[in-house]
């Protein structure tokens, strides 16, 4: 049990780094907290809720590890090598990739709410 809250505590730090000291990573952050405000006020249901939540989380996931994979990289070397160009672009094409898909699913759901809460006809 030690070990957990130990090995919990580590992580917390690391998530608080980010926020403090990331850009991309506070921008995440706005992002998540506009969807929550947003599935609260536009009243989505739990199934509903659990996409929102589910692809805004996978865009910090891959933010995180995205920066994480380019602080690394720098420490190894920065010269340009085309290997670490490499790597640093397919952790950058996975946060896109993410970010791609929660806009998509924020999308398909609140667009229809933001219609019927203010009535809008098409």
């Amino acid at each position: 049990m030690f070990r957990f809250l130990e090995s919990s505590k580590f992580a917390i730090e690391g998530i608080l780094f980010g926020l403090r000291t990331e850009r991309n990573v506070q921008i995440w952050f706005g992002v998540l907290i506009l969807n929550l405000i947003l599935s609260y006020w536009l009243e989505i249901s739990k199934f509903e809720f659990m996409f929102i939540l589910g692809s805004t989380l996978a865009i910090g996931i891959a933010e995180y590890l995205n920066t994480a994979i380019e602080a690394l990289s720098d420490r190894v070397t920065l010269e340009r090598d085309e290997q670490i160009k490499r790597v640093k672009d397919l952790a950058a094409g996975a946060t896109f990739l993410a970010a791609t898909l929660a806009f998509t699913i924020s999308c398909l759901i609140f667009i229809p709410k933001l219609i019927e809460k203010f009535e809008i006809s098409l």
